[in-house]
């Protein structure tokens, strides 16, 4: 039988081309039992070093059956990680070796704060964005990282089964429900009067949680939702590490079973880029993806206005943050920034004052390709996309530089590459001058002008855009000629057909039908042409309408504007074209030139009618450009330098200022970079390329805002030119926002990033050593990685902001049980069940507070060792206060909750009047049910009795939290008939 299996073994390795002897033996002996592809798999872990997993085998006929179930667990590990075990192996080496050298992951990277949406609650930006993300929400897909086990916190169950607060004894998986079904009612009667979308759930589970959790939502009929809407998706674990050479682990207590444990949250987005739901999502219409951990009990109070950021600042990643102290153990959202980056703007600092280029100067470049800048009439505004991208791209592409926008250029290392790098540089500073200050401060750190370009057209292009197609068509319909000339009225409805054609972008599959097509469009436009001239055009519309073929809307034009000259001359027209030339002094210059008499109002001969006069940059009649408040600012009516009012300062008797005279003015002003300025930012250069090491965080050249851990924020703020490392700014809090792992993404960009990276998530690794030489581990480690790390990996063009909202009203994690919690230095947060719940109370009776509701103070109390305010114990049902637009318009008069009250309001259409609470008040009601409730109410009420946490009688539940509620008394009505109810004792 040996001889049979050995001679088997045998023609196995030879069949591969492999020699036994750079095998185990235990392997070869036992290859006989393997399929082949679990042979595969035994060929690379010998290649990838593992041959120690096979040392201690039995021989063949001895325990065959772990040894299949050792190779099942392979395939398992390999199938599950995004390039498999070989790939996981090579990646763990390489951060294991950056851990031993003490490499730090931040190396060349300098940190700044980014941009992003600071809000107050309750004022109108909130009240707005919260509107505008409820409208949202049937766009959005929810997904819930819930894979952790309540142990930590001291309660054996899943952690979403917890109750998040005990007055009403609401689980946080119910909660969320709650809050996606009211969002989902909510979005679809704001947009069409009823809800037409099912908003999906997506809930990642772990081994310890799937089937529990499963359970849970079974047995509660899924809290109200479809069970359709509900996905549960598994994440695996990944293979321990046993030392610094990613040798994998064997379970201590099992041979033949390789240790394994949780790879991170980040795990998500490649569970839902394996699962298909990302695709299914986008082809029905969804925008935006959700992500949200799973013991936040005022997470929902924050999303509606934070999804309304994202929608409105069209955000690619919108991280929803908190206030944050420094140094306060909470990750910073931070804006890093590596020294290629860096270089990149000094030098094209330097390129700029070198060739003197200054913007809305006709100056020419002596160094990097003679680039001219353009008028300042089309500086990108974010209202003028269009003309800023043709102007842009047929301009470079006449200088033959257009591959500095296609990113087409020479690739590093090519001998060309430096000259053309520097001339990016180039490029790059004269896009930023292109655009107003606001706009090019949104891509100062982009790393090329290609970068910069494609964020751009991302931003502003809107191709396809719903509401900008909406918005050309009224202006289309709504503009008239009025006093505006022919010329100057198919101006404005040729540029006006012009962005329709760039939003609309049709696109036929058939020659022929792209014809008739194009026929229709142009026929469509005579006609909006014709219907918007004048009265005095009726004679010439009815000869072109009348006409058996209509003519192309070019002839169409012309035919107007000779009938138009021929008015002028036979009438004696006094209007005046913006380029028609008169005589003065022997000078030729148009009206906008012509001189101010004495006594200011100029020559009444020329200037009587102004009727007939049409400013060309804002469109209006009744002056001229060179005369525009818009343009120049609205001069002060006292001043004797004005000819008149509106009017420019006169200039030796003439009210005229070239655009270029007004540059010039303008760059003296403003100064050019003088040589000492210039060795300064040389200097700073030269420091910045001698940064050291190679960053493992991402490629060089790259600009990203990530979560960077507080522990690393203070020394990393300290090693690049902040002495006091992470301090308070003037507000009292750290200007780098709190990073609470909630995640609004844009589903599109999402889409596109996770197929370049195939969902993998820039991993990191953690060992803890044994000894300073860091040859061995205490215990095993393994690769793990983070869902707030995905913007590591995306492009600098990406928009990635935050929303902050404040601490009480979003974040309230329970996360730690009473011993550790107990053990916090006072005025931390707690983190535990007792603060969480606490938490809650305060935000809702905050929120009634801001509405009008008079909430008495809170009392300080302790439990479990916890120092906590209590205020009046009030909770809703999430369809009851889904917005704090919606809270004010449910409360009226005079109302009043004291502090040791209790307060319940379970239904949707529940009014509070001229409420007095000083007791418990339960309300129950069914949809359809509108109950007014008001008058003074008072009983004994519900009490917070103190326990004692390892009283083992008392439910995990409670006992976690220190304390329980003793209900001595309350008023409690329920109404299930729908009707007009009225509550008042």
């Amino acid at each position: 039988m040996a001889l049979a299996t050995a001679d088997s073994a045998a023609e196995i390795l030879s069949n591969l081309n492999i020699n036994a002897g750079d095998w185990p033996p235990n392997l070869v002996k036992n290859l006989h039992l393997l399929p082949a592809d679990q042979i595969e798999l035994a060929k690379m872990l010998s290649e990838m070093g593992q041959s120690h997993l096979f040392q201690h085998w039995a021989e063949p006929g001895v325990e065959d059956d772990q040894k299949k179930a050792f190779f099942a667990q392979v395939a398992k590990l390999n199938s599950s990680y995004p390039g498999g075990l070989a790939s996981y192996i090579q990646t763990a080496r390489e951060l294991l070796a950056d851990s031993k050298t003490g490499k730090n992951p931040y190396d060349g990277f300098t940190p700044s704060v980014p941009t992003g949406e600071i809000l107050s609650f309750g004022d109108d930006n909130f009240i707005n964005f919260e509107e505008a993300g409820v409208k949202e929400a049937q766009n959005a897909a929810f997904v819930l990282v819930a894979g952790g086990l309540g142990e930590r916190l001291g309660y054996n169950g899943i952690k979403v089964a917890l109750p998040a607060e005990t007055t009403t004894g609401t689980c946080f998986l119910q909660s969320y429900i709650e809050s996606i079904l009211a969002l989902q009612e909510a979005s679809g009667m704001l947009t069409r009067g009823t809800c037409q979308k099912e908003i999906p759930f997506v809930i990642m589970t772990s081994d310890d949680t799937h089937t529990r959790t499963l359970d849970l939502l079974e047995s509660n009929s899924y809290f109200g939702m479809k069970p359709a809407q509900v996905k549960l998706l598994k994440q695996e674990k990944v293979a321990c590490l046993d030392d610094n050479d990613a040798r994998l682990a064997l379970d201590p207590h099992n041979k033949y079973k390789i240790q394994t444990k949780p790879h991170g949250h980040g795990d998500v987005h490649s569970l839902l880029y394996s699962s298909g739901l990302l695709n299914l999502w986008h082809d029905a219409g969804l925008r935006w993806v959700i992500f949200f951990q799973d013991t936040n009990g005022l997470l929902f109070k924050a999303i509606p206005a934070s999804l309304g950021v994202s929608a409105t600042k069209q955000y690619h990643v919108n991280s929803i943050a908190v206030q944050r102290k420094a140094k306060e153990a909470i990750g910073g959202i931070t804006r890093l920034t590596h020294s290629d980056v860096l270089r990149k703007v000094i030098m094209s600092e330097i390129a700029e004052s070198v060739a003197t280029t200054r913007f809305g100067e006709v100056t020419t470049s002596q160094t990097t390709g003679e680039l001219q800048n353009i008028q300042a009439a089309y500086r990108l505004n974010g209202k003028n996309y269009l003309k800023w991208f043709q102007l842009v791209q047929t301009f470079l592409k006449g200088k033959g530089k257009l591959s500095h926008l296609l990113g087409t250029g020479p690739e590093k290392g090519d001998p060309k590459f430096e000259a053309w790098d520097e001339e990016d540089s180039m490029v790059m500073s004269w896009l930023w001058n292109s655009m107003t200050p606001d706009i090019s401060d949104t891509c100062m750190f982009l790393s090329t002008a290609k970068d910069i370009w494609e964020s751009i057209r991302q931003t502003y292009s809107k191709v396809k855009d719903a509401t900008q197609v909406y918005e050309v068509k009224i202006k289309t319909a709504a503009l008239k000629q009025g006093n505006k000339s022919v010329t100057e009225y198919a101006i404005l409805l040729k540029n006006l057909w012009q962005e329709m054609d760039h939003y609309q972008c049709i696109e036929m599959k058939c020659s022929e039908d792209a014809t008739t097509l194009k026929k229709f469009i142009e026929k469509d436009r005579v006609y909006d042409f014709l219907a918007g001239l004048n009265v005095e055009f009726d004679q010439v519309r009815v000869q072109i309408l009348g006409k058996q073929d209509l003519p192309s809307l070019n002839e169409v034009i012309s035919m107007v504007r000779a009938e138009e000259s021929r008015r002028g001359v036979m009438l004696d027209s006094v209007h005046v074209e913006g380029s028609a030339m008169v005589s003065n002094g022997g000078k030729n210059q148009s009206l906008e030139q012509l001189p101010v008499s004495e006594n200011g109002k100029g020559d009444s001969a020329k200037t009587s009618n102004r009727d007939n006069l049409w400013c060309t940059y804002c469109k209006k009649p009744r002056h001229t450009r060179d005369r525009c408040w818009k343009l120049h600012g609205k001069p002060s009516t006292s001043s004797k330098e004005w000819g008149y009012k509106g009017g420019q300062p006169r200039n030796q008797g003439q009210a005229h200022m070239t655009a270029m005279e007004l540059n010039q003015e303008k760059s003296q002003e403003q100064g050019e970079l003088d040589k000492k300025e210039i060795e300064k930012l040389r200097s700073l250069l030269g420091t910045l390329e001698k940064a050291t090491g190679v960053c493992s965080l991402a490629h060089s050249g790259r600009s990203m805002v990530i979560n960077v851990e507080y522990n690393q924020l203070d020394p990393l703020l300290r090693a690049t030119g902040h002495p006091d490392g992470d301090v308070n700014c003037e507000t009292g809090y750290s200007p780098f926002p709190g990073n609470i792992n909630q995640l609004i993404l844009e589903l599109g960009p999402y889409i596109e990033e996770l197929t370049k990276t195939g969902g993998a998530i820039k991993e990191f690794v953690n060992p803890k050593y044994k000894d300073a030489s860091k040859t061995s581990f205490k215990s095993s480690t393994r690769l793990e990685c983070m869902m707030q790390d995905y913007p590591k990996t995306l492009p600098p063009s990406a928009r990635v902001g935050f929303t902050v909202m404040d601490t009480w009203l979003a974040y309230a994690p329970v996360k730690n049980n009473s011993e550790d919690a107990a053990k916090v230095p006072k005025g931390n947060p707690y983190h535990s069940a007792t603060s969480g719940e606490m938490a809650i109370y305060r935000a809702n009776s905050l929120i009634l507070k801001k509405a009008g509701v008079q909430m008495e103070d809170p009392v300080q109390q302790v439990f479990s060792g916890q120092e906590v305010e209590v205020w009046p114990r009030v909770t809703w049902k999430p369809k009851w206060g889904l917005t704090f637009a919606e809270i004010k318009r449910k409360i009226s008069g005079s109302c009043s909750i004291s502090q040791r009250s209790t307060m319940a309001l379970k239904g949707h259409d529940i009014f509070l009047e001229d409420l007095s609470l000083d007791g418990a008040l339960i309300i129950n009601s069914i949809d359809g049910a509108e109950v007014k409730v008001g008058g003074s109410i008072q009983n004994k009420g519900w009490l917070l009795e103190s326990i004692d946490y390892k009283d083992i009688a008392i439910p995990e539940e409670l006992r976690i939290r220190g304390f329980q509620i003793n209900k001595l008394e309350q008023l409690e009505e329920t109404y299930v008939e729908p009707g007009k109810f009225t509550l008042k004792p």
